[in-house]
């Protein structure tokens, strides 16, 4: 649970605590900024991973097209290209950033 989440549940308890009802309505809307917030940062986290993981993606390629050989066929070509930013068979399980 992230901290603006935890921020959220907060402001609800002490809403559900309130006997002043402009004062639960503050609350209330101090929650949905905290909820918006989080769903905003979750997007932004889950963006920049996939961002930085493409950027790797599309260097490892293009470093291994330039080492390619050219008088290799194209399935060769990409059966090596697979094989190098796969990794080896046995550490594909292993990998943590294999979601």
């Amino acid at each position: 649970m992230t901290a603006e989440v935890v921020c959220a549940d907060i402001c609800l308890h002490l809403a559900e605590e309130q006997s002043n009802e402009a004062t639960a309505k503050r609350y209330r809307r101090m929650a949905q900024a905290w909820a918006a917030l989080a769903a905003e940062q979750d997007w932004l986290d889950e963006h920049a991973a996939r961002t930085q993981s493409q950027r790797a993606s599309d260097l490892a390629e293009g470093t291994v097209d330039g080492l390619s050989e050219r008088h290799a066929s194209s399935a060769d070509v990409e059966d090596r290209k697979s094989q190098l930013i796969d990794g080896p068979a046995e550490f594909r399980d292993t990998r943590v950033d294999n979601d």
